[in-house]
């Protein structure tokens, strides 16, 4: 499971922020999509936990930041990959 709180190393320049968290959050929705089937019940859950609290404490602040800033179109595409993400979790439980 990724932390999107250790993302990028260009703390400071939020547009450059944005950017390597945009790409964390890809490759974490792809790669996680793409091995979604292998994942137990109890390690679907707690991931379900983990990404809605990143969510939550993360990325819905960090759109606060971005929109102050005009920054919003990037910061919206972080917050559509954790909520596809989070939405391909739930639909798994569903499923097992």
């Amino acid at each position: 499971m990724g932390d999107i709180t250790k993302a990028g190393s260009n703390r400071g320049d939020l547009e450059r922020e944005l950017e390597d968290i945009l790409r964390f959050a890809k490759m974490t929705y792809q790669r996680y999509v793409l091995t979604i089937q292998d994942y137990t019940r109890d390690e679907l859950e707690g991931d379900l936990k983990e990404y809605t609290l990143q969510l939550e404490s993360f990325v819905v602040p960090l759109l606060e930041r971005a929109e102050e800033e005009g920054l919003e179109d990037i910061a919206k595409e972080i917050e559509g990959y954790y909520k596809k993400l989070i939405e391909a979790i739930k639909q798994r439980l569903l499923e097992i």
